[in-house]
C-alpha cells in the first residue's frame, strides 16, 4: 500500500491571479513543495538524489480541476506515489478544501535525471523504496496534448532569464506554465475557468534561449485551447486546457 502524506496550505495574496484566487503556476508550484516534504520526511530529499548525481523531472501533468482555491483559503494538499518502473514513477496529488471536499485531482509522471549526462537514468529501488509505491513492469499510456492549429493562432516570445532556472538547472515547471497561459487574452481568462488540462514535457530550455507561446482556441463538444512551447524546430513543452463559461469576475475577485 502506497505512503500517503498531508500538507494544511494557506493562500496567500502572491500566490493568486487578479480575481484573488490561485493560478495554476502557484498550484504547481504548492504541489511539488509537499511532494518535497514527503521526501524530505523519507530522507530521499533534494540532497540525497543529488549526491547520487541526479534529479528529479516531471515529464507529464493531467489536472482534474472543480474550483481553484480563493485567498486566504485553507486546503488539504495530500500526495502519494502509486506505482513506478524501470523508467517512470507515477505520483498523486488531491486538494481539498477546509470541509475536506475534493478541489482538484492531479496525476503526474517522474522520471531520474542523470545530471552529468543530462539523459533519464534508471530508477533505483532503494530510492523508490520508502514510499511504498508498487513496482509495475506496464508503462502507462499518457494522455497527449492536441495539435496547435497551424494557421490561426496566438504567439508570444520569452528570453529565458537567469531566475527561470531552478536547482536543478532546468527551467521551473511553473515558467513553462506561466509562458503557456500569458499567450491566452486577459479577457478569455477572465470569463473562463479551466476544468482539466493535460501538460507534457519533451525537452529542456537552457538559459538565454528564446522560446516561442503558441495557442489556439477550438470549439467542439467543449471549448479547448492547445499549447506549444518551442524554440525554432524544437517543441519543448506541449498542453492542451478544457475550459467552462464562468461569470465575469472583477479584480476583486467577485462575480459581475
Amino acid at each position: 500500500m502506497y505512503l500517503s502524506y498531508e500538507e494544511t496550505k494557506d493562500i496567500a495574496y502572491y500566490m493568486c491571479d487578479r480575481t484573488q484566487r490561485l493560478t495554476l503556476p502557484m498550484l504547481v508550484n504548492l504541489l511539488l513543495d509537499v511532494s518535497e516534504k514527503q521526501s524530505d520526511s523519507l530522507k530521499r530529499g533534494g540532497a540525497y538524489i543529488r549526491d547520487r548525481g541526479l534529479s528529479w523531472i516531471i515529464l507529464h501533468y493531467a489536472f482534474d480541476i472543480g474550483r481553484m482555491p480563493r485567498l486566504n483559503e485553507t486546503v488539504y494538499i495530500e500526495t502519494f506515489a502509486t506505482e513506478y518502473n524501470k523508467l517512470f514513477t507515477y505520483r498523486t496529488f488531491i486538494v481539498r478544501d477546509s470541509d475536506r471536499t475534493e478541489l482538484i485531482k492531479v496525476e503526474t509522471t517522474f522520471a531520474l535525471l542523470d545530471s552529468e549526462k543530462r539523459k533519464m537514468a534508471r530508477i533505483p529501488e532503494d530510492i523508490v523504496a520508502p514510499y511504498k509505491a508498487e513496482y509495475s513492469k506496464r508503462i502507462r499510456r499518457n494522455t497527449k496534448p492536441d495539435e496547435v492549429d497551424s494557421e490561426e493562432y496566438n504567439e508570444k516570445q520569452y528570453a529565458v532569464r537567469y531566475f527561470d532556472i531552478d536547482g536543478n538547472h532546468h527551467v521551473n515547471n511553473s515558467h513553462y506554465i506561466n509562458w503557456i497561459l500569458d499567450s491566452l487574452d486577459s479577457t478569455f481568462l477572465l470569463d473562463h475557468d479551466i476544468t482539466s488540462g493535460v501538460i507534457t514535457f519533451n525537452k529542456e530550455v537552457s538559459e538565454h534561449q528564446l522560446v516561442f507561446s503558441q495557442s489556439s482556441i477550438r470549439k467542439e463538444e467543449n471549448l479547448y485551447s492547445d499549447h506549444i512551447i518551442k524554440t525554432e524546430d524544437t517543441v519543448h513543452c506541449a498542453a492542451t486546457f478544457t475550459w467552462k463559461n464562468g461569470e465575469r469576475r472583477n479584480t476583486n475577485g467577485h462575480n459581475q
